[in-house]
């Protein structure tokens, strides 16, 4: 997964139901939020064709897979699909 770009984490994260706002704190970032299970992922707000940083990605996974929403191998495989 070293090839995902912040425009194909959006959508993989939009198809599995999270809504996403852009929020100001310290610097901007992007809210995602899945209202059924309640799961949070914030991630700086960044260009869509930037490649995804390693630690962003974990952090992606262990969210998801703690909500049950989806395991990593789902996660990469709707990930190559969302190109």
């Amino acid at each position: 997964m070293t090839e995902v770009t912040y425009g194909q984490l959006d959508k993989v994260l939009r198809a599995l139901g999270f809504s996403c706002r852009r929020v100001t704190l310290q610097t901007r970032a992007r809210v995602y939020e899945q209202q059924e299970t309640g799961a949070v992922i914030i991630l700086a707000a960044v260009p869509a064709r930037k490649r995804a940083l390693p630690h962003h990605l974990a952090a992606v996974q262990g969210t998801l897979k703690e909500y049950g929403i989806a395991d990593p191998l789902d996660l990469a495989a709707q990930l190559q699909h969302a190109s």
